[in-house]
């Protein structure tokens, strides 16, 4: 399915339907929703309505240079939730996805949102002296030099299963994912820091973290402790790298639902 948004951009997404709770879940930066395959199943099983969507020259939405900016990506966030008629959602992002639902909250409010899951994602990318927290060593400094580099890491701890691992393949085959196009988007990620709307923020938030994940420094799930509301928790997946629901998709799942009936949605 597609809908398009209004700068013309056509984006992909899926939507079990139902009259559940609406988790609306958003992949990482050259992510698509096909990664989310086991969630899809597991929490439509559970009787919740599962929406999800490929990003903007993601996955098999269109390919465009235009407006590739983490605030215009929550934008489009809150046209599907507009265009499908949705209300008190859950956003559930990994990586970048995570930072476009933060964006989302700075520029669209609480309203429409009853909580939110964040997987493996630094509030603020670039390393700072007051920010020791960020991605690899990469600071304002060095970004020239190293952000092209961030797509040649290895980013999981744990083999992703076999059948989706071959799906995925396939999928980019079909879809390739034009980095060069797209890579004024990472940047633009890469120089955001959502630290003071995190600590905004009144919504319950559970943070997933990957005990392994290459990305960040050890523990620094210590420092986003003191940005969250008492409502909020913290989860480590010690085994997982950053892809903890391709790698620890059961795990995964049990710790959101658990989350999520505690919060009574």
């Amino acid at each position: 399915m597609f809908f398009k948004t209004n700068d013309g951009v056509s984006l992909a997404y899926q939507d079990t339907g139902g009259t559940g709770t609406t988790l609306i879940f958003g992949a990482g930066f050259s992510g698509t929703q096909l990664e989310w395959q086991e969630q899809v199943e597991f929490f439509s099983q559970q009787g919740y309505r599962v929406v999800t969507m490929d990003w903007r020259s993601h996955g098999q939405s269109t390919r465009t240079s235009k407006n590739l900016r983490i605030s215009r990506l929550a934008a489009d966030l809150e046209e599907l939730i507009t265009y499908l008629g949705l209300d008190q959602v859950v956003l559930i992002g990994h990586s970048m996805g995570a930072s476009i639902i933060w964006a989302y909250l700075s520029l669209f409010g609480e309203t429409k949102v009853q909580a939110v899951v964040a997987v493996d994602e630094s509030p603020e990318l670039l390393n700072t002296p007051d920010w020791p927290n960020g991605l690899f060593d990469i600071s304002w400094e060095n970004l020239p030099l190293l952000g092209p580099t961030i797509m040649h890491h290895k980013m999981t701890a744990l083999p992703v299963a076999t059948d989706l691992k071959k799906q995925l393949i396939e999928q980019k085959k079909l879809h390739p994912f034009n980095e060069d196009l797209v890579y004024p988007l990472l940047v633009n990620h890469l120089c955001q820091d959502w630290r003071g709307t995190l600590y905004d923020v009144t919504l319950p938030q559970l943070f997933m973290v990957g005990g392994q994940s290459p990305l960040w420094p050890a523990g620094y799930q210590e420092a986003i402790k003191t940005l969250l509301n008492s409502d909020s928790a913290i989860v480590v997946v010690p085994t997982s790298g950053h892809l903890i629901h391709l790698e620890c998709p059961a795990i995964f799942n049990e710790e959101v639902v658990k989350f999520l009936q505690l919060k009574k949605l």
